[in-house]
């Protein structure tokens, strides 16, 4: 089911995102990634991003199945897995150059923090910005899709992740400006997970006040639900 509305603020007419709470589990997101893909899906390049997942335990050789996997499953013809913790800077840009024309990038699930600081420090930022505007479709699973919204201080609303990374990150994430998320979804941040009492209207509400987050659209996903921006439209599929 859709609910459709504006893609209000900084989304353009090439602006496609996905971003989910827990990945394309349902068959309706399953169904807006096919459509949005096109009919020769063979022909896509997709830049999966490991990064969160590494740091919630997941060693490199499974993020690669997991990516591999992700590609095999809507029949995505090329696939290269580039963590930017590791491939930084003008080699970064050489390993995504290598896929061609990007049509998907992939942000896994995982430890927000880190996936928010990798992606910063290695020019990433800018590379995922690149290939949107050339038409790319950005998915994000749980911390993918924080990562995407306004502020990446969502996560502090549950706070399950460490903020230092297992101790790979140094950064004050209170500072709003250190905090900035990609802020590709139209000034909106994205709050994954909203199931049970995370779901509730009044506790979402209490974490809105108390970390300063009633300044701007937050889109609440359970899992299963997703947040699509295609062009001037976005809309929630459940």
């Amino acid at each position: 089911m859709a609910v459709e509305g504006d893609a209000i603020g900084p989304s353009g007419r090439n602006t496609r995102l996905i971003l989910t709470s827990c990945g394309l589990v349902s068959e309706s997101l399953k169904s807006e990634f096919k459509r949005m893909l096109g009919p020769k899906p063979e022909q896509v390049s997709m830049w999966y991003i490991p990064t969160a997942l590494i740091h919630e335990g997941c060693s490199s050789k499974q993020a690669i199945r997991q990516g591999e996997g992700i590609a095999r499953q809507f029949g995505i013809g090329n696939i290269k897995v580039i963590d930017p913790e590791h491939t930084r800077g003008a080699e970064l840009r050489k390993a995504v150059a290598e896929l061609g024309q990007v049509g998907v990038v992939y942000a896994e699930m995982g430890n927000t923090y880190a996936l928010r600081h990798q992606l910063r420090d290695s020019g990433g930022d800018a590379l995922v910005r690149e290939a949107m505007a050339g038409g790319a479709i950005f998915v994000g699973s749980s911390a993918g899709s924080i990562v995407a919204g306004r502020t990446v201080q969502m996560a502090f609303w549950k706070d399950w992740d460490d903020r230092t990374a297992d101790g790979t990150v140094d950064v004050n994430w209170e500072d709003p400006e250190l905090a900035r998320g990609l802020d590709i979804c139209g000034g909106r941040s994205m709050f994954p997970h909203a199931n049970g009492q995370y779901g509730k209207k009044a506790w979402q509400d209490e974490q809105a006040k108390k970390h300063g987050h009633t300044d701007h659209e937050v889109i609440r996903l359970a899992d299963g639900e997703g947040f699509v921006i295609d062009g001037d439209k976005a809309y929630m599929v459940c």
